[in-house]
């Protein structure tokens, strides 16, 4: 889910192109989808004189989910790293990767592969026939080998002043390191400072950002470390992002975007709101939070979660974001409610369980020989994105008989735990022997607007509402239509700021809002800014609150 193009104001393909203003700056957007189609023929093309049609089928069928999505990414990006897509005459390759626990998974893949190829040297799965991806064993071998070397390769963790922020960063920073990849630094970016010390919001965001930078974890206390300032405006396009860098400049820019504009006052329904919708006299229900990572995806969900748990529901709150976030917020709280489980579909955990079952189910009747080959297949890379599906496939089901609440991993992994639902869904049509009409998927129940309520959250900026908007269009293209927007950390619907810097980015919101609410969203309520560390207890009081005087 690429925001290059937004960043850099230009059409970012997946063809290398130079910059029109910057000639010696090139870009390229690694599709997923054309990656997955060139690493099919690739996979295919040297069987075809030696399998019969049904053998080459069977394989393009195999090759036909969200693991070889996945695999054909890196396959592509191992291309890049290894100057065999005519990359060797740049002089630096940057890459923007996937939000963290998508990268950790893909950086993980090379020694998952290596394993499976060697322990299954006949064998075919999701990565293709093992015959034919020897050739890239090596590459495989040589992109590792190029990111554990600190002379070529540098991490760069890009975390923002708060708890939950930094905590992910000292979790990727130790994870790279037990992958072999140590040349690290940090870069901590949106760091505010009031100008206006009478404002008390600027103050109480300026004194919780002094606390998070000074607490910092000790993982990444060794870290070379560069700040970066909360600007009043949106760095998009070359001039404000050379400006991050270039402290005159941002003078320069704040000063021609200084105007005097009466602020309209932006309202927007609030979060009881929206739960209050979502209970409508019912009992169950699946609630899935989407968005891009770092929105606010987690506190939305906690805070559905909780309060459908404090009116007496019985609710199931999970998560299928690797780098999860649930219990950073939900021990902020005294006591769970009762009626509220608290849970993590954690990929290595439901990849056990999964392979456990199989061996259990079809091992059963196999001899020893049987059952080694059985597991060598159980390892394959494949095997982890449809252990994770089955496990939300099974929380989607729970949902039948009280609220499940989902907070899911941000967009693009999201996606393809979506496409292996649909294919899933489209595989079960096809071998059935049943009316059709008597079954209900995993997918068809997310088409169900009465049973499932899926729940856009952004941010009021340009990027994260783009993305949403992306988001809402594929999924709808699905059959599957959002129920709402949530716009999180809004400034503009608080009442007297005077920090220059807050009330520009207040006024920079408005449209943005607007364009939600008339063009985007068929539902949009809002979260205010609260310049808080104890953000779930801060929401849920407020919200009480609001209950109360009502």
């Amino acid at each position: 889910a690429s925001n290059l193009e937004d960043v850099l104001a230009f059409k970012v393909g997946n063809q290398i192109k130079p910059h029109p203003e910057l000639p010696n700056l090139f870009t390229v957007n690694i599709n997923p989808t054309v990656a997955s189609e060139e690493y099919r023929s690739r996979a295919i093309e040297p069987l075809r004189d030696i399998a019969t049609a049904e053998e080459i089928e069977r394989i393009t069928e195999q090759l036909s989910g969200a693991c070889t999505t996945e695999i054909a990414s890196f396959d592509e990006f191992s291309r890049f790293v290894t100057g065999e897509d005519d990359t060797a005459s740049y002089d630096h390759l940057i890459f923007d990767t996937a939000p963290t626990g998508h990268t950790i998974r893909l950086l993980e893949l090379p020694a998952a592969w290596d394993t499976f190829l060697d322990q299954n040297p006949k064998g075919a799965s999701c990565i293709g026939p093992s015959s034919a991806l020897k050739s890239s064993k090596e590459r495989y071998k040589k992109v590792v080998a190029n990111l554990r070397d600190s002379y070529q390769t540098t991490f760069y963790l890009v975390a923002r002043a708060d708890n939950a922020s930094l905590k992910e960063a000292a979790k990727t920073s130790q994870e790279l390191v037990e992958l072999g990849m140590r040349n690290q630094k940090l870069l901590i970016n949106g760091i505010f400072s009031a100008l206006d010390k009478t404002d008390a919001l600027a103050l109480k965001m300026e004194q919780i950002a002094e606390k998070e930078l000074h607490r910092i974890p000790e993982t990444l206390r060794t870290l070379e470390t560069l700040h970066f300032p909360l600007l009043p405006y949106n760095t998009l396009g070359l001039e404000k992002l050379r400006s991050l860098l270039n402290t005159e400049l941002q003078k320069k820019i704040i000063t021609q975007e200084e105007r005097i504009t009466p602020k309209n006052n932006i309202t927007l329904s609030n979060i009881k709101t929206l739960v209050d919708d979502l209970e409508n006299n019912k009992q169950s229900g699946l609630i899935m939070t989407l968005g891009k990572g770092g929105v606010g995806k987690t506190i939305v969900a906690t805070t559905i979660a909780t309060m459908l748990a404090k009116r007496g529901h019985k609710v199931l709150l999970t998560t299928t974001d690797p780098a999860s976030h649930l219990n950073d917020f939900m021990g902020q709280l005294n006591e769970l409610p009762k009626s509220l489980t608290v849970e993590r579909i954690n990929p290595k955990t439901e990849t056990q369980n999964y392979i456990d079952k199989v061996m259990r189910q079809k091992g059963m009747d196999l001899n020893e020989e049987g059952k080694k080959l059985l597991l060598e297949d159980l390892q394959s890379p494949c095997t982890e994105e449809v252990a994770v599906f089955h496990a939300f496939s099974k929380a989607i089901s729970k949902a039948k008989h009280q609220f499940v609440v989902i907070d899911t991993a941000p967009t693009g992994h999201t996606l393809l735990l979506l496409d292996k639902t649909g294919s899933y869904h489209r595989e079960v049509l096809r071998n059935t022997i049943q009316n059709s009409g008597k079954i209900t998927t995993p997918y068809m129940s997310l088409q169900n607007p009465d049973f499932a309520k899926l729940i856009l959250i952004t941010l009021p900026e340009t990027t994260p509402m783009r993305e949403a908007e992306e988001l809402q269009n594929d999924l709808k293209r699905s059959g599957i239509i959002p129920y709402a927007w949530v716009i999180n950390q809004c400034l503009s619907i608080l009442e007297n700021i005077k920090d220059p810097i807050l009330k520009k980015r207040a006024l920079d919101e408005e449209v943005i809002i607007q364009n939600i609410e008339s063009k985007l969203a068929n539902r949009t309520f809002g979260i205010p800014y609260l310049p808080e560390e104890m953000l779930l207890p801060e929401i849920l009081t407020l919200y009480d609150k609001n209950e109360v005087q009502a």
